[in-house]
């Protein structure tokens, strides 16, 4: 089949030649059943052929490429359906119920249906501790709102030793402001409830308290601690990082279980991009490692 030559005035006389006829006079909408048969019939389509087909209703025409629906049809199918492009038109079938449409550009049509964020937490990392250096996570990533961190089976095997916990590992001497309440219960029972003190405080240090007893009070843990902090903002450049904390052990040269919830502040604009579980004083160790479990989860 020849290309279209467009449009000719004819002259009485003039010979019509096969050419004529195919450039000209075949030029019109071919009506087919579907595409089949088009094919077929037209095995060498040329750029600006035009075709009907009866199926779908629809009116093409040959780009130089591809067969291009130009009107009278749809590819949509179901309810639902949407129109989409790649090189031709096409359709976007429908997606599952609560899925969302989504930019994809590896996607034939740059588009998929896929289930929305829904936000919650997601667990970053999952380790333990080494028993002399304590723990650093690094490499932490600002695509969070907040970070959590939470830490159970922390186990000293002496007293007069404590872990703490450091952003960046930044060890200046007032980097960490905090202020909390501590419950003291005199009985190894809980369920009495019996609270003999409760203090509170506001100080400055170069950690955050956490994973033990500090030195100052004697501690000599024989059971594992436990507990969790909520830090808000990490990610920011601007402003100092918000932390909260809740911990609990059991003290066995004092005999008392220790509750404590505080408020900390990092006075540092800097990104947290790291959290370090450091040796703050003595030589003792964190016994039970292997039993410890220190989870980073971050809230979207």
């Amino acid at each position: 089949m020849a290309a279209g030559l467009g449009f000719k005035d004819f002259q009485t006389g003039e010979v019509l030649t096969a050419a004529d006829v195919d450039g000209y006079l075949m030029q019109g909408i071919w009506v087919f059943a579907d595409a089949t048969a088009r094919d077929a019939a037209v095995t060498s389509p040329q750029e600006g052929n035009a075709c009907y087909l009866k199926d779908t209703n629809e009116v093409l025409t040959y780009s130089g490429s591809a067969w291009v629906a130009v009107g009278g049809g749809s590819p949509l199918t179901t309810k639902g359906d949407l129109f989409g492009f790649s090189t031709v038109d096409a359709r976007i079938p429908i997606g599952a119920n609560n899925t969302v449409l989504t930019a994809d550009s590896a996607e034939t049509l740059g588009l998929k249906w896929a289930t929305p964020s829904t936000g919650g937490m997601t667990l970053i990392s999952e380790t333990v501790l080494s028993s002399a250096t304590g723990l650093s996570l690094s490499g932490i990533s600002g695509s969070y709102k907040q970070l959590v961190l939470v830490y159970s089976g922390v186990l000293h095997s002496g007293s007069g030793s404590a872990f703490g916990l450091r952003f960046n590992n930044d060890s200046t001497a007032t980097a960490y402001e905090s202020q909390g309440l501590r419950v003291r219960n005199t009985t190894i029972d809980l369920a009495a409830d019996q609270q003999s003190s409760i203090s509170s405080g506001f100080s400055s240090a170069n950690y955050i308290y956490a994973f033990g007893e500090n030195a100052n009070n004697g501690g000599l843990l024989r059971t594992a601690s436990e507990g969790y902090l909520v830090i808000d903002n990490y990610a920011s450049t601007t402003k100092y990082k918000q932390v909260f904390g809740s911990f609990q052990y059991y003290n066995t040269s004092a005999a008392v279980y220790v509750d404590s919830h505080a408020w900390y502040m990092w006075a540092n604009t800097s990104a947290i991009t790291s959290l370090d579980v450091v040796r703050l004083t003595g030589s003792a160790t964190i016994s039970n490692t292997a039993n410890t479990c220190v989870r980073l989860y971050g809230v979207a």
